[in-house]
């Protein structure tokens, strides 16, 4: 019994040494204007989503939003993220739960937008063949809302995608986060990246 609770806790270990803390800071642009302006429109368009799944049903969806002021003083471009994934420990308390998952929100800013694309583009889609001996190397994208990682352990390749969580009605202060990953569905990002570029593309 002492063997197996030894390698156990081993793996555990191995599993957290092998990944760089998530910390995400702040919020994105997008949000605080929502915040600070008592009159605005907020334009959604899911005529195209990018979208991410994992092999247990959760997943990741991407489509193009517009926030603007009346006067159109203010008009900033970027994503909205939807996460819909598994309950979890850490926000269980607000959680609203539909069919057994329940859905966050978060917005990610023109400029993180191109930067996530070179991100993947440069550091997860050429290594989707890259294995190690006895080592692992995460790649890692923040914004101001989201930490992106992309871990090679040995052989296995896993995406995380850790999201600030601001409450079913996006009126908390974001402290906690929810986590979205998978193993299974690692070789879709080119997919979602050339979904990605069509979005930048339309952004001015």
């Amino acid at each position: 019994m002492k063997k197996y609770s030894f390698f156990i806790v081993f793996l555990i270990s191995f599993s957290i040494n092998a990944q760089v803390q998530r910390a995400i800071e702040g919020s994105s642009i997008i949000r605080k204007n929502i915040l600070v302006n008592q009159e605005f429109n907020f334009f959604r368009d899911w005529t195209n989503i990018a979208s991410f799944k994992s092999g247990i049903g959760e997943t990741v969806k991407m489509y193009p939003i517009i926030f603007s002021t009346p006067d159109k003083k203010i008009i900033l471009q970027g994503l909205q993220l939807d996460a819909e994934v598994k309950p979890q420990e850490t926000v269980i308390s607000s959680q609203t739960a539909v069919k057994g998952m329940f859905k966050r929100t978060i917005f990610i800013d023109k400029d993180d937008v191109n930067g996530m694309i070179s991100f993947i583009e440069r550091d997860i889609v050429p290594n989707l063949k890259t294995t190690y001996k006895k080592q692992s190397k995460e790649y890692v994208f923040k914004s101001n809302e989201m930490f992106f990682s992309f871990l090679i352990n040995e052989k296995d390749l896993r995406i995380t995608i850790h999201i600030a969580d601001y409450g079913p009605l996006g009126d908390k202060k974001g402290a906690d986060q929810i986590e979205f990953w998978t193993e299974s569905k690692v070789d879709d990002i080119p997919n979602l990246l050339n979904t990605l570029k069509i979005f930048a593309k339309q952004m001015k």
